[in-house]
């Protein structure tokens, strides 16, 4: 299993903006190939949060990569932020 992790700074108020952005981004996110979970996680008071969705396969994952362009300009777009780089990780232990 694989992890896509995308950290955000921003001001709380945008920070719970975009917990909306997310929701909508899981609805169309879980029926693609290879989706398995989604978390997005918020520190209000540094102003930060971790949008984390995992992935069956690497495969998978760097499709969603590849084809994601548009969801990512749509983010930056509604949110008015430039989309957060992408770190990916390998599930190494799991329970």
């Amino acid at each position: 299993m694989f992890a896509r992790v995308q950290t955000v700074h921003q001001p709380a108020e945008k920070l719970d903006a975009l917990a909306k952005l997310a929701a909508e981004q899981v609805a169309t996110a879980s029926a693609l190939p290879g989706f398995r979970d989604f978390f997005y996680l918020v520190d209000h008071d540094n102003g930060k949060a971790l949008v984390v969705s995992f992935w069956e396969t690497e495969a998978d994952l760097r499709h969603l990569e590849a084809n994601n362009a548009s969801v990512r300009e749509k983010v930056k777009v509604e949110s008015r932020l430039d989309s957060p780089l992408s770190e990916i990780f390998e599930v190494a232990f799991r329970s």
